[in-house]
C-alpha cells in the first residue's frame, strides 16, 4: 500500500521562466527552444531571484532523486496570490523557503539536508493509503 505523497512547497521570489512548468517542475533553464528568453531572463533578474531559483532546483533534484513518486513539488512565487499568503503565513520575506506537509519550514536552506530529513519524518508517520 502507497501513502500519500509528501507535499513539499518551494516558495520565494524564482524567475518568471520557472512560473509556467508547474507544480511537477522545478528545473529552469533546461530546455532549448526557451533559449532566448533564458538569456533575456538572466540578464534582467536579480542576482538573489537566480540563487533562489538555483537552490528550488537543487532542492527538487534531490528530492525526486532520493523520493521520486513520494513527494509532490509546489513551485509558489510570493508574487502570485497564493505566494502573498504563504510568505505571511511563514514569514519568508524576500527571501526562499521550503515547506514540507505544512509543517517544517526552512527559511533561507542552503542545502537540501535537513529538507530530506523532513521529508523522511514526514513520509515515516503517513498513513498508507488502502
Amino acid at each position: 500500500m502507497a501513502s500519500k505523497p509528501t507535499k513539499v512547497q518551494l516558495v520565494g521570489l524564482l524567475p518568471a521562466i520557472l512560473k509556467p512548468c508547474g507544480p511537477a517542475c522545478a528545473q529552469p533553464f533546461t530546455q532549448r527552444n526557451v533559449e532566448a528568453l533564458r538569456e533575456e531572463e538572466w540578464q534582467e533578474t536579480p542576482g538573489f531571484v537566480l540563487e533562489n531559483a538555483e537552490r528550488a532546483h537543487h532542492i527538487a533534484e534531490d528530492l525526486f532523486r532520493d523520493f521520486g513518486d513520494s513527494v509532490r513539488i509546489e513551485v509558489v512565487g510570493l508574487d502570485s496570490p497564493r505566494g502573498v499568503w504563504l510568505g505571511l503565513r511563514y514569514r519568508i520575506g524576500k527571501g526562499f523557503a521550503v515547506v514540507v506537509d505544512g509543517h517544517e519550514v526552512f527559511r533561507d536552506p542552503k542545502d537540501s539536508g535537513p529538507v530530506k530529513d523532513a521529508v523522511s519524518r514526514a513520509l515515516s508517520t503517513r498513513p498508507s493509503r488502502a
